[in-house]
Parts: structure tokens; sequence; C-alpha cells
């Protein structure tokens, strides 16, 4: 074992988060288009606003990706009560987002012969914390993972320094015994490199890596520090 912790990304690292998210988010535009008979591309389109609505009044922070806020104030742009249908929609979302993933292969026996060398495990991860802790207990990741930071939990998103901090105070080592493992190249792989934290990038982009401590791989079975 290369390194004595791990700092693991969640979502698209170690499943795959956007084919959930696409169906999810399906789901809930074609219920609230029915519920409300209006065009599911109109629907479709005002919620990318009201999205983007959230995304600059709260930027950097957690509670931007909150899909209750979304629904909010989609359901506000059609003047629309949103108390008695936010949690509705917003359930319907999380619970066919939930359905759909599964692990990457390998990560359970992967994660597992790690701890069982002595290894710990944090998950760095943006988005609230709740339903990152609900993402977890569905991959069954609980019993491998040591510690968890959220954006929610730091009050500000990755990259920024802070968020990788945290998890090496959590993990109670320096950023030479730590290697930062996930798929965003801006908040994962800058990120971690800005504090000296070596890391590996998930991904198939043919973007040249200028960094010298970077590692580029294309699934997570084949990074080498597992080998």
């Amino acid at each position: 074992m290369k390194f004595k912790n791990l700092i693991l990304d969640l979502d698209n690292t170690l499943y795959e988060y956007d084919s959930a998210h696409q169906k999810a988010l399906f789901f809930l535009l074609s219920q609230f288009s029915k519920e409300f008979s209006i065009d599911f591309e109109q629907v479709k389109t005002t919620f990318l606003i009201a999205r983007k609505k959230t995304h600059l009044e709260l930027p950097n922070r957690a509670a931007s990706h909150n899909r209750l806020l979304y629904i909010q104030k989609l359901l506000e742009l059609y003047e629309i009560n949103s108390l008695p249908y936010t949690l509705k929609y917003y359930n319907f979302y999380w619970d066919t987002f939930l359905n759909q993933i599964t692990l990457f292969d390998d990560v359970y026996e992967i994660l597992e012969q790690y701890k069982k060398k002595g290894g710990k495990i944090c998950i760095l991860t943006d988005l609230t914390a709740h339903i990152q802790y609900r993402k977890i207990e569905k991959l069954g990741l609980s019993k491998h993972i040591d510690f968890l930071v959220t954006s929610e939990e730091v009050g500000i998103e990755k990259p920024h320094p802070l968020m990788f901090f945290t998890a090496m105070k959590k993990l109670d080592c320096n950023r030479t015994e730590t290697v930062m493992i996930g798929d965003s190249w801006e908040k994962d792989i800058v990120g971690a490199n800005n504090v000296g934290i070596p890391s590996i990038w998930l991904s198939d982009d043919s973007k040249k890596i200028q960094l010298s401590n970077v590692r580029q791989y294309t699934k997570f079975n084949q990074i080498e520090v597992f080998k």
C-alpha cells in the first residue's frame, strides 16, 4: 500500500452519477408535467431556470445543489403554492435516483483489502450531507469508510483548500501520507494539487496532464495504488 490514507470523491468516482440523475430528473419532470398539465419541455426549461437561480443566489455552497430548493423555485415560478408539493417531488427525485445506483466494479473488494492493510478512507464531496449519507448507505459503503467531509459541513465547495484540510485533519495525516482520487479535474485534481496532495484522475479525457503529482486511469479498479 503506497499511501496510508485515501481521500475519495463519491459521485462519478465510486458509482455512475450521470445516468441515475437523468432518469430521476425525467421522472420528476414527467410527474410534474402530468399533475399540473404543463408541457414537458416547458417544465424542463423552467426547472433549469430554477436551478440556475439557486446557483446564482448560493454560489459555491452545498445548498446550491439542493433539489428541494430547485423544486420550490419551480413551483413558485408557476405561481403554485410550494408547501403541499415540494417534499413530494423531492422524494420522487431521490427515491428514483437511489434505486438506480450501483458501485463500479470491484469497489467493495478494493476498499475492504485496503482497510485490512490498515488504511483509512475519507469521502470528500460537495452537496448536502443528508443525501450523501443516503447514497453511502444505499451503496453499502458505511463499513468501508472512516470519515465523510461534505461541503455543507465545511461551508465551501471543492476546490477550496479548506475542504482538503478538513479531510486531512479527520484522517490525522499530512499531505504526503494521502492521495486524492476523483473524476473532476478542477474540483478534485487541481484542488488537491493546490494544497500539495498527490492525486489520481479517473477520466478518459485526453487533456494533457501538466501536474507532476497526478496520475490518470479510466477505471477505479485499474489504479496502481490498489495493486
